[in-house]
């Protein structure tokens, strides 16, 4: 498994102690984070990691933004 995806496992279980509180704007701050250190470090994504990373906004905006914009909140 990936460090990326080991990661995520992680945060899954524990997101207070690795990114603060169960956020998505703190989670896209880790993952931010976490590609840059790993470009910085000359370590390259894995073809999953590069999906992920290319998937991952649309998935929030689709399954999360569309629907609290539907209720009218933001």
């Amino acid at each position: 498994m990936s460090k990326l995806f080991e990661s995520l496992q992680k945060i899954k279980t524990k997101p207070g102690m690795y990114i603060g509180r169960a956020s998505v704007s703190e989670l896209f701050h880790f993952l931010v984070g976490f590609k840059t250190a790993l470009r910085e470090l000359g370590v390259e994504a894995t073809k999953e990691e590069i999906d992920f990373y290319r998937e991952f906004q649309p998935w929030v905006q689709k399954n999360i933004m569309c629907p609290l914009l539907i209720l009218g909140q933001r």
